[in-house]
């Protein structure tokens, strides 16, 4: 030490300039306090906790002197803290820089969260990437453009997160649609965006427009857009599990989640996260008990399935923002079980992949519209709700899948599906309780398999005015119903056409233009007098008809000349075949217990048309054995 006094005399005597030996002390440590607006540190706002060393000794922190900052953030959850700390780059959590959140309750109630306190870190990290942009065609009738016959154009912009040079639909954050306008017809501009109101940190702005008189500006009257990719990705990998408020509040600095979120949090009230835009895998809301409100409107990509289930007193849901955007569903979008849940409004900007079901929303009664909904490679299920009078799903044009509308208590039909034309697999409707009108069906052309069950109210099956194929059609057990038909459009039916159990089914009828079925099967209809509906049809597989009580004759089947197997059994009024151009029976001859029918008439008839082994194959017993034949 004396070594050292030693050397600054020596300096002073040598004349150098004095020295203030102050400067040799301390400066003491200062913090201040400024308000954080709410944005891209603290969601809902706070403070920004600056600190460093007060160098020029004026007892304040002055702007130069600050070397760190801490972000003390308000939150939605009451008692709950966060502390946000940005994240240099060269860290090993995150390379490139970030900031990392510490959450956790305010357990001695300073209003300060301590490290003690802290019960979840998440960090959020800076993924600075290249900007892509693309000009996609829309088809004639897409939403947004659905009303123009001509389609349009979508442009759509994001950063390339993977490198790979593509842009995903995870990578999509700004779309603009041009309606009645090619990708041809406009051109694409990139320029840098400074720090501002649209960028926090800047980022790119992304021109179209048109361009027809090649100058490289927008034209003067043309169609020009403007939309802005930011430097804002802030990315955590892995999988979140979200069981109380604090880890929802540690989730709050994220934007892209590289896993699956899982919110099954019993205490929980509102689950709101503005920032959030990508998940990467599944989005599964389950079992929430106390949950009031789930809010996610930056959402845009979702790379499963999004399930909202059993949340018990869940009334207020938002996925995405519409029509600012839409949210991609790669796979399913699930709402099941929410008995408290009003409405789908939230839901308007939601574009599942695969699959959706609605089930068990016992107070959904106005479902709002989900207008990007056109194709679904797997099906859609409705069903189990008490108060849904209509889908939402207005542009719904074909199912690959299933379509099936079940024990919906208050459906007077199925309406909202008036774009559908064609259901690869079954559609059903069954079970529905005030179901009285199948018209909304009405562009339907194919269908896999039709089902129609159990709807006490239904009085016919009018309305598939355009149905011209289906795999199968199966009516059974509507109470009311009077016909079925009405389909002046079917011309083939790959299996069976069935009517069964219909208490006062009357008549098939008006089929005009069906002459292909491969069977026709009409069992325990009392009231059936007429099969004149398939009165085309020149060859089945099968014909059973079986416990029609007051059906007199099959001359609704006129022209039908070649069956294989041929059953009639429990027909009591059945008093003639009425059969004229029957020819061949070949494998099965079944005329059973026709109170009515002459036994000679069958025997008769056995003799001219069947062609298999009279032994094994002809079964002809408990008719009219009284009566006589000419």
């Amino acid at each position: 030490m004396w070594g050292t006094w030693g050397a600054v005399l020596a300096l002073l005597v040598s004349g150098c300039d004095a020295i203030d030996l102050s400067e040799l002390t301390q400066r003491d440590a200062k913090t201040r306090v400024r308000p954080e607006p709410p944005g891209e540190h603290c969601e809902f706002g706070g403070d920004a906790v600056q600190s460093g060393l007060d160098r020029d000794r004026d007892g304040e922190l002055d702007d130069a002197e600050v070397t760190a900052t801490d972000y003390v953030c308000d939150t939605s959850a009451a008692n709950v803290l966060l502390r946000v700390r940005p994240v240099l780059p060269g860290t090993p959590q995150c390379p490139m820089g970030g900031q990392v959140s510490h959450a956790g309750h305010d357990a001695n109630g300073n209003g300060l969260l301590e490290d003690e306190e802290i019960s979840r870190e998440v960090y959020a990290c800076d993924e600075p990437a290249p900007v892509l942009s693309r000009l996609r065609p829309l088809p004639a009738f897409t939403a947004p453009c659905d009303g123009d016959d001509s389609g349009g154009t979508v442009l759509e912009a994001g950063l390339d997160l993977d490198g790979d040079t593509a842009l995903t639909m995870s990578e999509v954050e700004a779309t603009h649609s041009f309606c009645g306008m090619a990708p041809a017809d406009l051109k694409v501009r990139h320029q840098a965006e400074a720090e501002g109101p649209h960028c926090a940190r800047g980022g790119t702005r992304v021109d179209a427009f048109q361009d027809e008189d090649g100058d490289g500006e927008p034209d003067r009257d043309g169609s020009a857009t403007t939309v802005y990719v930011c430097q804002s990705v802030r990315v955590h990998d892995g999988t979140f599990v979200v069981t109380s408020a604090v880890d929802l509040v540690a989730l709050e600095g994220v934007t892209h989640l590289r896993g699956e979120l899982i919110i099954s949090a019993p205490t929980l009230t509102d689950a709101s996260l503005p920032s959030l835009a990508v998940i990467q895998e599944s989005l599964t809301v389950r079992g929430n008990a106390s949950l009031r409100r789930l809010s996610l409107p930056a959402l845009r990509y979702v790379g499963g399935n999004a399930a909202v289930l059993s949340n018990a007193r869940l009334d207020a849901l938002t996925l995405g923002t519409a029509p600012e955007g839409l949210v991609r569903v790669e796979r399913s979008l699930l709402v099941e079980d929410n008995p408290m849940l009003p409405t789908l409004e939230g839901l308007a900007a939601v574009q599942p992949y695969d699959s959706i079901s609605l089930r068990a929303n016992n107070a959904l009664v106005d479902p709002g519209v989900l207008p990007y909904v056109h194709v679904l490679l797997g099906s859609l299920i409705i069903e189990d709700h008490l108060q849904l009078d209509r889908t939402p799903f207005v542009n719904l044009s074909q199912v690959h899948g299933e379509v099936r509308l079940t024990n919906n208590s208050a459906l007077p039909g199925p309406f909202g599906l008036g774009q559908l034309t064609s259901v690869d697999g079954t559609l059903e409707l069954s079970g529905n309780a005030v179901l009285e009108e199948l018209h909304p069906l009405g562009q339907l052309t194919s269908v896999g398999q039709l089902i129609i069950g159990g709807n006490p109210r239904l009085r016919d099956t009018a309305g598939f005015e355009r149905l011209r194929h289906a795999g199968r059609i199966h009516v059974q057990g509507n109470k009311e119903l009077l016909s079925v038909g009405d389909m002046p459009a079917l011309e083939q039916v790959d299996d069976t056409f069935a009517v069964k159990a219909n208490e006062k089914l009357q008549r098939v009828h008006h089929l005009p233009s069906l002459r292909n079925a491969v069977s026709v099967s009409a069992v325990a209809n009392p009231a059936l007098t007429s099969l004149e509906g398939f009165g085309r049809l020149t060859r089945l597989t099968t014909l059973e008809v079986l416990g029609n009580t007051a059906l007199t004759s099959l001359g609704g089947l006129a022209r039908l000349r070649e069956v294989d197997f041929f059953n009639l059994q429990g027909n009591t009024a059945l008093a003639d075949f009425g059969l004229t151009e029957l020819e061949r029976v070949s494998l099965a001859f079944v005329v059973v217990d026709n109170a009515k029918l002459p036994t000679c008439r069958a025997t008769a008839l056995a003799a001219s048309v069947f062609q298999g082994d009279p032994v094994a194959g002809v079964n002809i017993d408990q008719n009219d054995d009284a009566a006589t034949c000419p």
